[in-house]
Parts: structure tokens; sequence; C-alpha cells
């Protein structure tokens, strides 16, 4: 295995303009631009982005910038996604999602189990089937302090998706309410109406959860197949318990993100480097900024490039009255050689 380090360099390291790639001007009209999909033994490691603007007054665009519609609405100058795995098969912006994870002794002891114990396995705090029924859990009611939505749910197991498939079944719901304290529609997470398999993917998107007060989780597995579990109580003697299954639940929530830019102050507080260009005239004719963004882009299993399901930065354009808009990715590519 040979591993090369190599700085982005030349005209790959810009951002190129989609209907004509090899423009890396991409002043005009909107335009939206992504890294490509990375091949397996290649990473990304970005610092930053380095940009060039230039026009014959960019001054007003140092003012929060509001469209012309009735009512105003805000008008992003620059949008940067940063679109990561972050969980196993969810590929998410972590900058526009806050994650309300269930897990852990606490959580697990202070819901309803039966037919479970909670174990650590390999460290980490796992809900473990006992006996031969329905293993069951149900998560305290949690009030949140605001009303929020959800838009997708990531749930590990102990077990890898490599495992039999008929070794368990598993349901999972989610239940909410409003601040009235009315019950909102469940989500139930289930594969056409039967029960997940253990290969099933572990996340689910779009949810649709909207003006959430408190919600609740539930969880239900039948084990068919025991896994070989041990447990050490020095000096007893060794026992034999069920099938490690539920490690967490995470439930992401739409945020603003602080890269959804609106001005050019806006953009000046996010970089390291801030150069405005105003003579020998008054107007602001050319700006260079340096914007930190550490970053790393990987291969997964899991990408999938036609419905944008991998890891990438995306650049988002719209500024007006720009003569000039280059875009630069500051970092190192890795390489790594595979074994047969």
């Amino acid at each position: 295995m040979i591993i090369d380090r190599i700085p982005f360099a030349g005209p790959e390291s810009y951002f190129l303009k989609p209907a004509n790639p090899p423009e890396i001007n991409l002043a005009g009209s909107a335009v939206t631009v992504r890294t490509p999909l990375l091949d397996k033994g290649m990473q990304w490691e970005i610092s930053g982005i380095q940009f060039l603007m230039e026009g014959a007054d960019l001054g007003p665009l140092f003012s929060f910038q509001v469209d012309s519609s009735l009512p105003p609405a805000p008008s992003p100058i620059l949008s940067i996604t940063v679109i990561k795995e972050m969980f196993a098969g969810l590929f998410a912006d972590p900058h526009r999602h806050r994650v309300h994870n269930i897990a852990g002794h606490l959580d697990f002891n202070e819901g309803t189990l039966v037919n479970g114990r909670v174990m650590e396995i390999d460290g980490v705090p796992t809900i473990v089937s006992t006996g031969r029924g329905e293993c069951s859990w149900t998560s305290r009611e949690y009030e949140l302090p605001a009303l929020i939505a959800f838009s997708s749910l990531a749930w590990e197991l102990a077990a890898s998706r490599g495992a039999p498939p008929d070794s368990f079944h598993y349901r999972l719901k989610i239940k909410t309410k409003d601040d009235s304290g009315a019950q909102l529609p469940d989500v139930v997470i289930e594969d056409n109406g039967q029960p997940l398999k253990a290969n099933a993917p572990r996340a689910r998107e779009n949810l649709g959860l909207t003006k959430v007060k408190s919600f609740q989780v539930e969880f239900a597995a039948t084990v068919h197949e025991d896994s070989y579990l041990q447990e050490r109580h020095l000096p007893l003697i060794n026992e034999n318990l069920g099938r490690p299954l539920l490690r967490a639940i995470n439930l992401l929530e739409p945020v603003a993100s602080v890269f959804v830019i609106h001005s050019l102050t806006e953009l000046r507080h996010l970089c390291s480097d801030f150069e405005v260009f105003d003579r020998p005239g008054a107007a602001v004719t050319r700006v260079l900024a340096t914007l930190d963004l550490p970053i790393q882009l990987v291969s997964s299993p899991s990408q999938n490039m036609p419905s944008l399901q991998y890891e990438h930065l995306a650049l988002t354009t719209a500024i007006p009255n720009l003569q000039r808009l280059e875009a630069r990715k500051i970092g190192l590519q890795k390489l790594r050689i595979l074994s047969p």
C-alpha cells in the first residue's frame, strides 16, 4: 500500500462552470458546482476555499441581501453545502442539522425494557435480548424547549449488516406530540408492513415531522438466532445471554447554516484572510477572501452519484452585477494504492 499526498493545483483546483467545464468564471446567472465522486482509495482534505470577486462596485454587497418579492425574503449570495456520511447510509450536511442522540445507560434505563438488559458491548451501552419472548424498549417522553422538525433518522445496531438476514427482525416507531399535547401521526420504520431484517438499511430520510414539541421512541425485536455473548463476573462462572441489539437512535433536526451567506460582511467574519481593493476611486472593485472550511471527503460503499448521495462539497452562487467570480479549493489530495 502506498499513500501519496499532493496539494490541489492547476485548473483542477478550481470549481468549473457546469455549462462550460474549462471556464472558471462562475459569475452570471445562478449556478451550483460540486466536487466529483471519489473512487475507492481516494481522499480529499480540504482546508478552505479562496474567492476572487470583481465588479464595477461591490460596495452594496456588504449589506444583507434581500430579493424583490413581497414580502421581501433573504437572498443568499453564496451557499456552501458539505455532504458527509453522518451515519451509515445517511448523507447530510452536518452544518445544517442538529443531532438528537438517544443512547447510553441513562437513556436506556430511563425507558421501559422488556426481555432485555443494558450491557456494555465493546465499551458501548447496548440493549441485549434475554429469554425467548420479544425484546422491546420504550424510551421516556422527551420534551423539547421549542417546536422543531425532524427530517431524518438513523439507528445503530450492534450486529453488522453482514449478519444473517433472518437472525432477528425488528421495528422502530417515533411517536410525537405538538405544543397542545395532541398526538401527531406516528412514523413507523418497517419494510412494507413487515419487520425489518438484520441486513436492512439503517437510515430513513424525509420523515416529514414538523412542529414537534415532544417525542418518544419504541423499539421491538424478535430474535431467531442468538449470537454468542459472554459476560464475566469474576470469580463467578460465565453467563450466556442473547443477542446485542440497539445501540443508539439519532434524529436529525434541520437548522440554519452559517455557510448560507447573505452579504460580504458575513463572508468576511468567516474568513481568515479578506482583502478589499477600493483604489484609486471610492468603489470597491475587487475582493480576495479565504474561507476556512476544514473537511475530509472520502469514498463510501453506500455512495450513489445520480441521487447525489456521496460525500462532496457544493457551492451555489447568485451574486448580482458581478463580472468575475473564481473559487479555488485549498488542501490535499490523497491516493492510496489498493492491494489486490
